[in-house]
């Protein structure tokens, strides 16, 4: 048959006009070419598809020998095409379904991680971009030069022996998505954490050293001593009020104070030398010891005091995320407060710890991944807001 014949032959099936022995020609090429195509249909699905077939059909009709048999085997025939073609089409369907996915993953915006962003408000209210400031001296004042460094730092330098003369506070703010690292008058150092301010003087005066903090930073204190040669303690405060005020008090020591309003607690966590930490709303005291974590809460008026794993609690300062069984809604604050995201949470509550270590210099999507891959939890994002689901 040539192949002008095979196209008259094809245009009568399409017509309906084919004898029945032309009716079987055709379906059997037609189920040998879809057998050899690169259809993803494999040879074990086609051959259980005329098993499955003929079977069905051998109990539904007692089959016998002859022109009712010839029959029942071009219907089968006729089935196993319409089984094969259901299997490619599919299978096309769910391509082109993988395909979209693949496409919408690749166009989802990816959301950045945050960086060295904070604001300065100077003594007499002036405000200083620090993420818009060149790098040198940005501000002079009460004797003091201050200084933006190239690697995101501020440091405080005695200009004039007149320096601290005037009793001026300066406050250092980052904004969600923001961190920055700041050397204060006296030399100690101060990683600031992102939406968290630090309130601190100009110039300390020698029998006192007091700051004042919201949010989350991470201390170096420097030694400072007085005329008569004793130590000048250094105190952080944290009023947030609802029970949740404190007093950290240290003498030369590294730490890092947790202290935001839409946390249940305060946690201050030591990693070298000692602190006392006083619950200014009972005036309990607690004394630290490194490796330990205190906790105050409106919950109760005590000090509570644990045993922690300290490089934990500052891994964000070396750029990590680290999470050891921590509940899922601690972790989206931080999440939301380093990519400046809004958190949505969708159906029932997530009942489940979780513990994980990445770098906070990924993307969002990669930080959520890791998390997704418990199977517990699953995210959604939508412009800057993230759906987490069960």
């Amino acid at each position: 048959m040539n192949k002008e014949e095979v196209a008259k032959l094809l245009e009568r099936y399409s017509a309906g006009l084919c004898t029945k022995e032309e009716i079987t020609l055709v379906e059997s090429w037609h189920l040998k070419e879809l057998s050899k195509q690169n259809s993803d249909v494999d040879q074990a699905e086609l051959t259980d598809a005329r098993e499955k077939i003929w079977l069905a059909i051998q109990q539904e009709t007692n089959i016998k020998a002859g022109k009712s048999k010839m029959l029942w085997l071009k219907i089968a025939a006729a089935a196993v095409v319409l089984f094969v073609i259901g299997i490619v089409i599919k299978r096309e369907v769910q391509k082109d379904v993988q395909s979209e996915n693949l496409v919408n993953q690749i166009h989802q915006k990816v959301i950045h991680p945050g960086g060295n962003k904070a604001t300065l408000t100077l003594g007499d209210g002036s405000k200083i971009s620090l993420t818009d400031a060149s790098n040198g001296v940005i501000a002079k004042q009460a004797g003091i030069n201050i200084t933006k460094t190239k690697n995101g730092e501020l440091i405080y330098t005695v200009a004039t022996a007149s320096a601290g003369k005037k009793d001026l506070y300066n406050t250092i703010e980052t904004p969600r998505g923001g961190q920055y690292q700041i050397n204060l008058p006296d030399g100690t150092k101060v990683w600031l954490n992102a939406e968290s301010s630090l309130r601190y003087p100009a110039a300390f005066d020698q029998t006192k050293r007091l700051v004042e903090l919201k949010g989350e930073a991470y201390f170096e204190v420097a030694k400072r001593l007085d005329k008569k040669g004793n130590r000048v303690p250094f105190k952080v405060k944290t009023e947030l009020g609802a029970g949740r005020n404190q007093e950290v008090e240290v003498l030369g020591t590294h730490f890092n104070i947790n202290a935001y309003r839409n946390e249940p607690s305060n946690k201050t966590t030591l990693l070298e030398g000692s602190v006392r930490i006083k619950n200014l709303q009972s005036n309990k005291v607690g004394l630290l010891k490194p490796g330990q974590q205190s906790s105050i809460s409106s919950l109760s008026p005590l000090v509570f005091i644990s045993e922690v794993d300290a490089e934990e609690a500052v891994a964000w300062k070396e750029g990590f995320f680290s999470f050891n069984e921590e509940n899922l809604a601690t972790i989206m604050n931080k999440i939301a407060r380093w990519y400046d995201v809004e958190i949505d949470y969708r159906g029932n509550k997530i009942n489940k710890n979780f513990g994980g270590r990445i770098s906070r210099f990924n993307s969002v999507n990669e930080v959520l991944d890791m998390l997704q891959t418990t199977g517990a939890v699953h995210f959604k994002i939508e412009g800057r807001r993230i759906l987490v689901m069960p």
